[in-house]
């Protein structure tokens, strides 16, 4: 069934109508080169090109004379701004007039044939670079997450078959109980440690200098606070208290679950580690304490001592850890190139190792999941790091403030912050002659 044609509701009958479209392709040759690169810029905008006319006191045009049909016609088209036109075939949509006229012969008291090209108005959005880093960032959040939730769900699987077969056995039974009670220890040693208060105070709203600027501040320490702007030190205090007893109840019922754990109910185990890492991760304010929290666990379960007293329950917390590893880099900013290709560095062979552990030890779910949570946290920090600026070293004839560096460096004084906080000199009126900083 065809629709009536209309543009911003005037009616004109259609004898035909032409779409074209296509994609935007920017053709690259190269000198010395016979063959050409067609870049794919995009689809391109869709054309809609009518011929109709309008008739003399015809009912399906409200019955106005021509003269007035043509005048209303051409007051629709050159109207400013975007309109409404009824397709026949494809229904509703926002477009622009992009070219029209309007042909008066020997029956133009009758009759007018008209031939309109409209073009697909689309959204006034332009694409900003903050908006389009935003929704890759947003993208490779969302991907970093499903890795972490088939990691999980791969080590709960793997983990429960591995644990369950120790308890049967008596000497492993005590040593996967004294395992646990090992990593209830270190985990609440970690607790104190992620909730301390001078962490905490890192991420308040305001400036508090360069000795509270924080594992996080990214670019210019514009990063936004975790905490609302009514937070005070006294609010973060009793904001530490809370998330230490979290940490502590998990550790404590994941020792529980091992130490009441028999054939029946070994599947509790997984959840209650993973309850008790997640709890650990979420005690830290800064994403950069998170990870070093959790790259720390990966590391010491690794450990001859860790793999000796509880191989199975120190893996599954180690791929726990990994799991929560992915989803603090979603929530890390790097400062500059370097600091993401060193965060590069310092986690690929972390990961690299568990994963290799997990094929040794034929869980083949659990190192596909581990290779896949490695190779979102290394594409996310590489698109993110390749925007920002890399590190330079500089270099004055006598020492300078920071405000006037910031000035000569960057030509903005309000950088000098920024350089307090990459530099740390004794005082920010003497900051040293050689110095390394961000380059731009």
């Amino acid at each position: 069934m065809l629709l009536p044609a209309s543009f911003r509701g005037v009616p004109f009958a259609v004898t035909a109508s032409e779409t074209s479209g296509g994609r935007r392709i920017a053709l690259h040759q190269y000198p010395g080169r016979d063959k050409p690169w067609a870049e794919d810029m995009g689809r391109s905008a869709r054309r809609f090109r009518f011929q109709g006319f309008v008739l003399d006191g015809d009912v399906k045009f409200g019955g106005l004379p021509v003269v007035l049909q043509r005048a209303t016609l051409v007051r629709a088209i050159e109207k400013k701004g975007a309109g409404t036109l009824t397709h026949p075939t494809l229904g509703v949509l926002k477009v622009c007039v992009e070219r029209a006229s309007i042909s008066e012969a020997l029956d133009a008291r009758n009759r007018s044939d008209i031939e309109i090209e409209f073009v697909e108005a689309g959204e006034k959005l332009f694409p900003g670079k903050d908006k389009l880093s935003t929704a890759a960032n947003n993208l490779l959040g969302k991907i970093q997450k499903v890795a972490s939730v088939a990691l999980k769900a791969a080590a709960a699987i793997e983990g429960v078959a591995a644990i369950a077969s120790t308890l049967g056995i008596n000497p492993l039974r005590s040593s996967s109980t004294a395992g646990a009670a090992m990593w209830k220890q270190q985990v609440d040693r970690l607790a104190r440690d992620a909730t301390a208060l001078t962490r905490l105070v890192a991420q308040l709203p305001g400036e508090f200098g360069r000795f509270n600027s924080g594992g996080n501040a990214g670019v210019g320490g514009s990063n936004a606070s975790p905490y609302a702007d009514t937070t005070t030190v006294s609010d973060l205090v009793e904001l530490a208290s809370a998330s230490r007893t979290t940490v502590l109840n998990a550790s404590s019922a994941f020792a529980d679950a091992v130490d009441a754990a028999d054939l029946s109910n070994a599947v509790g185990i997984p959840p209650a580690i993973f309850a008790m890492i997640d709890a650990l991760a979420s005690a830290c304010a800064d994403p950069a304490d998170a990870i070093r929290l959790m790259v720390g666990v990966i590391r010491l379960s690794l450990e001859p001592q860790s793999r000796s007293q509880a191989p199975a329950i120190s893996t599954l917390v180690a791929r726990a850890a990994a799991a929560a590893l992915t989803d603090a880099i979603g929530q890390y900013q790097p400062w500059s190139a370097d600091d993401a290709a060193a965060r590069i560095a310092a986690i690929g062979p972390v990961l690299e190792d568990l994963a290799l552990e997990a094929a040794d030890a034929g869980n083949d779910a659990s190192f596909a999941a581990l290779l896949d949570c490695r190779a979102s946290i290394v594409n996310d920090l590489r698109d993110r790091g390749a925007t920002l600026p890399q590190i330079r070293t500089f270099n004055f004839g006598a020492p300078l403030p920071a405000l006037a560096l910031a000035q000569t460096v960057y030509g903005d004084p309000t950088r000098a912050d920024q350089l307090v906080t990459q530099i740390a000199p004794p005082h920010p009126l003497f900051l040293p002659t050689r110095f390394q900083a961000l380059a731009s």
